[in-house]
């Protein structure tokens, strides 16, 4: 496949320079949205890129961003690298412990933070010789734009910097989540990542005349971060929501056309505009129950007599809500049930599947327009090879392979063989048309003391689909059957209490026979889907939701299973003594 690019600074430089009179970037600042027009990105990168290296950041020299999602963020991370420096984009709702590891590990130059109080959570842990520089002002911290220097060829700056970068140079380096250990350094290249926008323009044509994006994940994940160069390389605008909270009100105000989002965020929407048609009169009740019902049916998705009726009075107000013109939703980061799938493509909003991991920078399926399988993964990127080892375990071989982990020369060893296959953990099998299905994860299988195996992680996103559930977590290991811990969403179930009229709390609804009888319904429609020993006999609700700051989340939300059945093993051991 031939890439458009040898690196990053290269395709920034294509984008702005175009000759679109688009924006390249949109936010909403308070009340109003704001549009930065492709030459002032031109300038204020080029400054800032020549700025930082006016200060001493040299090309290969580590520069950090904690700050939140924004524009900003944006902007800082495309100086640093047509400065020929490496980012490391860092959560912001890391751990101190793990932050001060990653700064150190990193041996960062600079961190961006976003403001006083990100100052104040880093200034005790500092390692020495590192900078901060804020994005608003702080006391006795440079502000991020002081740094900028007045540049007369910003293009030219940069197109000369960007002539030394080669493809095989360190880009990021993004510290894995860690749900199993310590955060390691993964070392992505320039080559890799332009190899993956160049195989997603493939996948996904797009019209730079009329397509928008909207960037609301954490854009210190590798998935929202390769999808934002997607957006650029195609050379329309990408909308910055500041918060996921409120992306039903982004999608309102910036209507995209193409957006990407994790499973849970989708869930939550849907949960809402059912929520809706819950608390609506009685006709429109009755319309938009119905409605729901056959977006959920297993009906195929164009042959229902009803579907014209249903899209005038119900179908399209959902697209409304989602903003009106979403073409192309792109899904990943965890499995999305087919339900969810059929239910979406019934109302007229396409999702696609898709699957990666950060090491392989990160794309290495996807469903697309033409090619969507509901169930699968999709097929291999172009240029990615998947195949299946004797254990089902999944292989990849691809040119955007991580370059190695930092601090850890044999890291890349232990996870890519001699023949370049890149042993991902994750089981799978490949249908006769090439599509991939996961089906597990290979070090989470579960062995009972009946000596059945049970695989976990599909079990427990089965049960985190209910609306009342945020998470849930399987106990199955040397137990005499399989039991699960629920930590619960208190803000649906208040949401599920106001719109159904009643006046009692969260603490008391859960502890009431409704609440009990509604998981129990759940639950025996999961385990209609399980094998006898894999269904879940007991389930308990956690006391409290579980958290990033008490150790039983990963800053990408992914549970830790061990901490959790740790911390609550006398809950969970409850459920195992004779009633």
């Amino acid at each position: 496949m031939t890439l458009q690019h040898r690196n990053l600074p290269e395709l920034f430089l294509a984008a702005v320079s175009n000759g679109s009179r688009r924006p390249f970037l949109i936010w909403r600042d308070g009340g109003s949205v704001v549009e930065l027009s492709r030459p002032d990105a031109l300038a204020r990168v080029a400054s800032l890129a020549a700025g930082l290296r006016a200060h001493g950041i040299a090309p290969g020299d580590r520069v950090g961003i904690l700050a939140p999602s924004s524009p900003e963020w944006v902007l800082f991370d495309w100086a640093i690298l047509c400065a020929g420096a490496v980012t490391v984009p860092m959560f912001s709702n890391l751990s101190p412990e793990n932050l001060a590891w990653e700064m150190r590990d990193a041996g960062l130059k600079l961190l961006l933070i976003q403001d006083a109080a990100q100052a104040a959570l880093v200034r005790g842990i500092l390692p020495e010789g590192m900078e901060l520089v804020s994005i608003d002002p702080v006391p006795g911290v440079r502000g991020w734009m002081d740094l900028a220097e007045n540049l007369a060829d910003g293009a030219g700056w940069i197109s000369d910097n960007a002539a030394r970068i080669e493809s095989s140079q360190p880009a990021t380096i993004i510290y894995t989540s860690g749900s199993t250990g310590r955060p390691k350094g993964v070392v992505l290249g320039h080559g890799g990542l332009c190899f993956q926008v160049a195989g997603a323009r493939k996948r996904f044509p797009t019209d730079p005349s009329l397509d928008l994006g909207l960037s609301c994940l954490p854009l210190a994940h590798v998935f929202e971060r390769l999808v934002s160069f997607f957006h650029y390389a195609n050379g329309y605008p990408l909308a910055v929501s500041r918060d996921v909270q409120k992306v039903g009100k982004a999608l309102k105000i910036f209507r995209p056309t193409i957006f990407t989002v994790v499973p849970r965020l989708l869930e939550k929407m849907i949960a809402k505009i059912e929520a809706g048609v819950e608390s609506a009169g009685p006709v429109k009740k009755w319309i938009g129950k119905a409605a729901l019902m056959e977006a959920a049916s297993s009906r195929h998705i164009l042959s229902s007599p009803a579907s014209a009726v249903f899209d005038r009075l119900a179908w399209s107000k959902i697209r409304e809500q989602l903003g009106g013109r979403l073409r192309l939703v792109v899904s990943g980061g965890a499995p999305l049930m087919p339900r969810m799938e059929s239910f979406l493509a019934r109302v007229g909003v396409p999702v696609y599947q898709g699957y990666g991991m950060t090491e392989l920078s990160p794309v290495i399926a996807v469903n697309f327009p033409g090619a969507n399988k509901i169930g699968t993964v999709g097929l291999p990127m172009p240029g990615v090879e998947i195949a299946t080892a004797h254990d089902d375990e999944v292989l990849v071989r691809s040119p955007s392979a991580l370059l190695g982990f930092w601090n850890d020369p044999q890291g890349r060893e232990r996870i890519v063989d001699a023949e370049g296959w890149l042993h991902t953990g994750d089981l799978g099998r490949i249908d006769p048309q090439g599509f991939l299905v996961l089906t597990g994860r290979k070090k989470d299988l579960c062995k009972t003391a009946g000596g059945k195996y049970v695989a976990p992680v599909p079990i427990e996103d089965a049960i985190a689909r209910h609306p009342w559930i945020e998470h849930a977590v399987v106990s199955a290991d040397d137990r005499k059957f399989v039991s699960c811990i629920l930590s619960l969403d208190s803000a649906a179930i208040r949401s599920h209490l106001g719109s159904s009229g009643s006046i009692q709390s969260v603490p008391e609804f859960v502890s009431s026979p409704g609440f009990h009888a509604e998981i129990e319904r759940f639950l025996g429609k999961v385990n209609q889907e399980l094998d006898e020993w894999a269904r879940v006999r007991r389930w308990v609700v956690a006391p409290r939701s579980f958290g990033i700051e008490t150790g039983e989340l990963t800053p990408t939300l992914k549970v830790r299973r061990a901490d959790v059945l740790e911390k609550h093993k006398a809950l969970v051991d409850s459920l195992y003594k004779s009633r």
